[in-house]
């Protein structure tokens, strides 16, 4: 399969997205002050992790053994996945959740741009030989089910749009898991990706380069491992260095549970104490 103009408009597309980004807040700022979280606020923001979630691994259940195709997955699961996510977005408007509606937005837009970071170098491993196929265009015929029949126009860009939404996905993930991190939290993210990645049916079984490409036989070090490791090398610190940027206010998700739930407790306190008086 090889690389076509449409995988480089989207990498075009992409790069000019985050130079435009970085031109626009090179320094990086003080973090917004904080505001009060709700529960409202902590449920949705868990409640948008379920189709942040379903976007990279229904290509996973798709290519284990015995589960449901791709074009299944994709119309059963991962469309309505879709609509999920704008309703929660609406209902995060709709409450004013200003946190929430930053991450949402950040993790969306700097997961897509991002991804043009990785495929410079994903493209490059293609190229040199040492990634075993162009993955977008593989996804493409998966979901269109058009695999005896090859790629097509149609099916590179439903599969170059499914390759960035699965950035997007991460994106989002990381945004409201983490909120604002230092630039280095996105590299850890992308090596935890590539963990991913490497150890799951797409590359294990759909390309047959076993666990970290040691089927290969050459160790560790193989071409695959390497071919993919640099690309989300590339994506991890992209990611880190916008998030730092535009992701306005700290605080993990963990943090934002264990906040609103000793401010409902304060507030249970305060009940108490006026009904006592």
């Amino acid at each position: 399969m090889l690389i076509t103009p449409i995988d480089l408009l989207f990498v075009v597309a992409g790069l000019t997205v985050m130079g435009l980004a970085l031109r626009r807040r090179w320094a990086v700022r003080p973090p917004t002050a904080a505001p009060p979280v709700s529960l409202g606020e902590v449920v949705l923001t868990v409640l948008a992790l379920v189709p942040a979630a379903i976007g990279p691994n229904v290509l996973v259940v798709a290519l284990t053994p015995g589960m449901p195709r791709m074009p299944t997955l994709t119309r059963w699961v991962l469309l309505p996945s879709l609509a999920w996510l704008l309703v929660i977005w609406g209902l995060v408007v709709f409450q004013d959740y200003a946190r929430l509606q930053n991450r949402l937005w950040t993790g969306l837009w700097v997961g897509a741009a991002t991804t043009a970071a990785l495929d410079v170098f994903r493209l490059m491993s293609f190229r040199l030989g040492l990634l075993p196929g162009n993955m977008p265009r593989m996804f493409g015929v998966l979901i269109l089910d058009t695999m005896a029949t090859g790629p097509s126009p149609l099916s590179d860009v439903v599969g170059g749009l499914y390759h960035y939404w699965v950035s997007v996905c991460f994106g989002l993930t990381y945004a409201l898991l983490c909120g604002r991190t230092r630039w280095w939290g996105g590299l850890i993210w992308g090596l935890l990706i590539e963990v991913g990645m490497m150890s799951t049916p797409p590359m294990v079984v759909a390309m047959d380069t076993g666990y970290f490409g040691l089927k290969l036989g050459r160790g560790i070090l193989n071409g695959v491992f390497m071919g993919s490791l640099i690309p989300h090398i590339a994506y991890g610190i992209a990611l880190g260095v916008l998030m730092e940027r535009y992701v306005a206010h700290q605080g993990s998700v963990v943090r934002l549970i264990r906040s609103a739930l000793e401010r409902k407790a304060r507030y249970a306190r305060a009940q108490r104490s006026a009904s006592a008086h």
